[in-house]
């Protein structure tokens, strides 16, 4: 969010030559005993605190950089006045088409799963942790509602969400990245782990960035989800976001959630053969 800027010297040549208020009208109102508050000014207050009011990170979707990270406190309980639309919250970012780079890895019972043998459904890639102490509780709860909103199609199309924890890569048949968002047990839903390579190797192909600090310290990662086509060609990115407390909790608020979860589905029925 800006502000309008304080005049600068080097502004000085495009200053207002007229002044606000004359210098006639400026006597007699300290003759009355109030000093005046110019118009312009109280319209620049109001201004800012509706800018003020919006806060939060749908203000920084729809207006900022898409792609950046946002943590910050949690926005401010107002009812965004920007119009919200699921392509302008996702911060969507069209792909050349080009082949999905392959990757096989273990899902949560064990089992391989392989990116080519999915040729025939629509993919959405995710990536969190396994323990869900990321922005696993928002990003869960949003794929969760997309595959309500799908409807009939949720069945072809497939969410496969990979491990972004090197301290917790092991396979574990109920993983809270799953059980807390609600999304364990669904068909069409796969958490994917493996060996340290394997998911260095998917991490460096996908462009995710993951950064582990001293023991005990919690792992870092950027955010990004994936939507691939039934014909194993990427076909564009998004960029989940959320509002990080002090306290390292991931929260936002029901609007923004379900306009992302609407942009999901939007995106993959439009993929759908």
């Amino acid at each position: 969010m800006t502000s309008d800027p304080e005049l600068r010297p080097e502004d000085a040549d495009h200053a207002p030559s007229t002044p606000i208020i004359t210098e006639d009208e400026r006597r007699a109102a300290l003759r009355a005993g109030r000093t005046p508050v110019p118009a312009k000014f109280i319209l620049l207050v109001v201004a800012a605190f509706v800018v003020l009011g919006l806060g939060g990170v749908v203000l920084e979707r729809l207006v900022g950089t898409p792609g950046q990270s946002v943590s910050s406190s949690p926005a401010p309980a107002t009812t965004p006045t920007l119009p919200i639309t699921p392509h302008s919250i996702l911060g969507l970012k069209i792909l050349a088409g080009r082949r999905a780079p392959g990757f096989t890895l273990t899902d949560e019972y064990g089992s391989p799963w392989s990116l080519g043998a999915q040729r025939g459904r629509v993919i959405i890639l995710a990536f969190y942790n396994q323990t869900c102490n990321d922005i696993c509780p928002v990003l869960g709860s949003e794929l969760r509602t997309s595959i309500a909103l799908l409807g009939t199609n949720a069945g072809r199309v497939e969410i496969a969400i990979v491990n972004t924890d090197p301290n917790h890569a092991g396979v574990i048949a109920r993983p809270a990245a799953l059980v807390e968002p609600g999304l364990e047990g669904r068909a069409n839903v796969v958490f994917l782990t493996g060996s340290l390579p394997s998911l260095n190797a998917v991490w460096s192909h996908y462009g995710i960035q993951v950064r582990v600090g001293q023991p005990a310290a919690p792992v870092l990662h950027n955010d990004v989800l994936y939507f691939i086509t039934s014909r194993g060609e990427l076909h564009a990115s998004a960029t989940p976001f959320a509002n990080e407390s002090r306290q390292g909790l991931f929260t936002l608020d029901g609007v923004s959630r379900r306009a992302f979860a609407a942009g999901i589905a939007e995106v993959a029925s439009s993929l759908l053969p």
